[in-house]
């Protein structure tokens, strides 16, 4: 790239770092249509494709995953390893990582774990330089990520403690370990951990989960009352397409009625049984 184009690419990722997706994206495209180097196009579009993971446009990332491998494959013909940052030894792992991104987005975890092997172990110096330390940090913590989804808990473990994620993950790291530490019956650190991840803004989808797990936490802690909250809140914020609600319902009917509160225990098994309830459900 020239020194303006560079300094506009620069431009574009400070919007990015900053937040503004859209209008970095919409002119990060329009860089991309001015420049006519190859090797330049190609950096750009492996570019798009982090954009569009992250605004989480997942089949629109999917053919730019297509639309870089084809650019490689003229680009590139033996792709090799190496400790320099160069275009024809970096380019491929760029879209590797590119498609590993797009493929955990896509919810394919053992496509995924398997292409992040293949990865780390074909492009081992590469990943160690410099130029590539964000990557090799996001890929580690992917791998924790990605064994959990698997419900590898022992394993994700290791790479969820020493992971150090990129600031728009910590959200999601943090409730990852979170839940790890419960899956290892560490009830006081899977608390607070999951308190921190309830902080960092997770999405309401996750906050149902994560709500719903620390009323698990308070129930094997005694605190039914708290419990109860919890529960009551993953009611409130949870997606049904991610939480199971009959569980949802028949914790708080355990709840309510080891608590006395028989009224709402027969309500919340009604809702656990399909009936319509007789009172208001807060």
């Amino acid at each position: 790239m020239n020194e303006i184009d560079a300094q506009r690419f620069d431009d574009v990722r400070s919007k990015y770092e900053d937040g503004n997706y859209s209008q970095a994206l919409e002119e990060l495209r329009e860089l991309a249509g001015q420049i006519t180097d190859p090797w330049d196009k190609a950096e750009l579009l492996y570019n798009e494709i982090i954009f569009l993971v992250v605004m989480r446009k997942i089949p629109e990332a999917r053919q730019r995953v297509a639309d870089l491998n084809k650019a490689i494959t003229s680009l590139v013909e033996n792709p090799s390893d190496g400790y320099g940052y160069d275009m024809p030894i970096s380019l491929p792992v760029m879209a590797r990582e590119a498609e590993l991104r797009v493929t955990a987005a896509e919810g394919k975890t053992l496509e995924a774990l398997r292409i992040l092997d293949d990865l780390v172990s074909r492009y081992p110096k590469q990943l160690s330089i410099p130029e590539f330390h964000t990557v090799s940090q996001e890929i580690k913590t992917l791998r924790g990520i990605l064994l959990a989804d698997a419900g590898r808990w022992e394993e994700a473990g290791p790479f969820l403690e020493d992971a150090v994620p990129p600031d728009c993950w910590k959200d999601y790291h943090t409730y990852y370990l979170g839940q790890y530490y419960y899956e290892l019956k560490k009830y006081e650190r899977a608390k607070e951990t999951l308190l921190q991840a309830l902080n960092l803004d997770l999405p309401n989808s996750w906050k149902g989960q994560a709500h719903f797990i620390l009323g698990s936490i308070e129930y094997c802690l005694s605190d039914l009352k708290a419990a109860k909250r919890h529960l009551e809140e993953c009611a409130r914020t949870a997606d049904p397409k991610y939480t199971d609600m009959a569980k949802v319902w028949w914790g708080l009917e355990v709840i309510c009625r080891n608590l006395g509160l028989l009224a709402e225990a027969e309500n919340y098994q009604k809702l656990r049984t399909g009936l319509p309830p007789t009172s208001k459900i807060n």
